[in-house]
Order: structure tokens, then sequence, then C-alpha cells
């Protein structure tokens, strides 16, 4: 008997939304090229604790080369939800933005279910 993993199917704007996520979140920093070059860099999964700091301090610390936010946890259907565990998405586009410009490089997580 074989096991079958099956995913839910994900709409062509499910799919159109994480592309464009990954493209503006990994792509948009004129920095990112450089980052590539680099050695020792450190990778931070943010989003998770509210006592963490605001993303914009993860970028100051000077700890982290790129910032992954956590997470996109429903997505599809015309249903979204960004949960950051109590950080305030108001401002969020504007510390993506101070992360980049800063060369830090700001990616999202989505989560999976079945």
């Amino acid at each position: 008997m074989a096991l079958s993993l099956r995913r839910a199917p994900m709409t062509l704007l499910a799919h159109a939304t994480v592309v464009v996520f990954v493209i503006a979140f990994v792509f948009a920093s004129p920095a990112s090229a450089d980052l590539v070059n680099k050695t020792g860099q450190v990778t931070v999964f943010w989003g998770r604790h509210e006592a963490e700091g605001s993303l914009r301090e993860a970028c100051d610390s000077g700890m982290y080369t790129m910032v992954i936010m956590s997470f996109l946890n429903v997505y599809g259907h015309d249903k979204y939800n960004l949960d950051i565990s109590g950080h305030p998405v108001a401002g969020m586009g504007a510390d993506i933005k101070h992360c980049q410009s800063k060369g830090v490089l700001v990616s999202l997580a989505e989560n999976y279910t079945q």
C-alpha cells in the first residue's frame, strides 16, 4: 500500500502572490548582489516573539545579512494572513525598505498545510 501525500491546490493568484513577495523582498535590494560574495553571513528567522524587537531593530543590530519574516500562514481563496506574533503590521513596509537600504535581505516564509 503506497502512501500518497496530496497538496491542497493553490490558485493562480496565490502562486502569483508568493512569487511577487519573493521577488519584492529578495531581489529589490540593490545591495543583494554584494551579499552573495560575503562570507560569514548570518540569517535570522524573525517574527515569532513580540519581545524580540522590531524588524528595523534586527536590521540595525548589524548582526544579520538576511532576515526571514515568519510567516504567511494563510493564503489563497482570497484569504491572506501574515502571522508576525503581535508585531504591528503598520509600518512594516517602511521597515523592510530600511533593512534593504542597509544591505539586509528580507524574505517571507510561508506555511504549508494540507
